[in-house]
């Protein structure tokens, strides 16, 4: 990863040499992501010169003056004794503020000692969040409450969309989703809230989620795949000492 935000750094430094403009042009910027479907609700200098952030449905991409060239991944500052992601800060503060008012829409197993509460968006079909979904009482155990949102990694496509809408059209959701990812779930009679799991989807896909499950700390962080139980434990205890 270090590698990784390095070379990034350095190819969005040399993209800069790209850049036509006096001034981002952001009328060109707005129109070549656009015609991308990465239509941008804020355009805003970035720390490398030359380059935009730009903030869209999908995420942050960092973009040259003139929109013709952009970076999908994260920025790093690399000046300290260790990388700092930049993208991952910024993305954090934004993924906790577009949780808020979703409570009433989450599944929620809450533990009995609360210390923390982590949402997960889960997809019925995925392995590892059937594995997850089997640990819950050892993430209960461990004092993290798990809160589920929808993300049917399929979008409108995914052959388990009606069943995962079903879930949160079920009289008692967290039962069917328990249901659901032991194979054991009857939708029969059951009206699908389709709407329900494709804003959620959505919402999953803004916050930077492109796998199951992905877990987000209370303070917007995004973890990506499965965390066992102990694992997440200290890596939230962790968190809170810093």
């Amino acid at each position: 990863m270090h590698f990784f935000g390095r070379t990034l750094l350095a190819t969005a430094v040399a993209l800069t040499a790209f850049s036509v403009s006096a001034k981002p042009d952001n009328a060109a910027i707005e129109s070549k992501l656009s015609a991308l479907g990465l239509a941008p609700t804020s355009i805003s200098p970035s720390p490398v010169p030359g380059m935009n952030e730009a903030l869209t449905e999908r995420g942050i991409v960092y973009v040259s003056d003139n929109g013709e060239y952009f970076i999908a991944g994260h920025l790093y500052q690399n000046t300290g004794a260790q990388p700092v992601n930049l993208t991952e800060q910024k993305m954090a503060k934004i993924n906790k503020d577009k949780l808020q008012g979703m409570e009433d829409e989450m599944i929620v197993y809450p533990a009995k000692d609360e210390k923390y509460v982590v949402t997960v968006f889960t997809d019925t079909s995925c392995g590892y969040c059937r594995k997850l979904h089997s640990e819950i009482p050892a993430y209960n155990d461990a004092g993290i409450t798990i809160r589920y949102l929808a993300f049917p990694r399929g979008g409108e496509r995914s052959r388990n969309l009606d069943e995962m809408g079903a879930i949160w059209g079920a009289k008692d959701p967290a039962q069917a989703m328990n249901d659901a990812k032991n194979g054991t779930f009857n939708m029969d009679g059951v009206k699908p809230r389709n709407d329900i799991v494709m804003k959620q989807f959505e919402l999953g896909q803004a916050m930077g989620v492109s796998g199951t499950p992905a877990l987000v700390l209370a303070d917007g962080t995004l973890i990506p795949g499965y965390q066992p139980a102990p694992m997440l434990r200290k890596m939230l205890d962790s968190k809170a000492k810093s």
